[in-house]
């Protein structure tokens, strides 16, 4: 019996099935992006990106799903600015 493949919910590259919904580089990106947030809780998306050297579109797609919510306001303070 073969393994089961999914594609990462944020780059949606192929990932072997785990119960995470994305792969172990997103997963790592993601807590980055989470912990500079909580840091700085009221910073543009470009800011964020800069700031952790993830791409503004994959920082954008985090906001999207919900992936920088912790257990704060995250996602109600993070300023959407798509003009760089």
């Amino acid at each position: 019996m073969g393994y089961i493949v999914r594609n990462c919910r944020l780059c949606a590259k192929p990932m072997e099935a785990s119960p995470f919904m994305m792969c172990t580089t997103c997963l790592m990106e993601s807590d980055r992006v989470r912990n500079y947030i909580l840091k700085h809780p009221h910073v543009s998306i470009e800011q964020i990106s800069e700031a952790t050297q993830i791409p503004f579109e994959k920082v954008f797609r985090m906001v999207e799903l919900g992936l920088s919510k912790g257990n704060t306001r995250s996602n109600d303070t993070i300023q959407t600015q798509t003009a760089r």
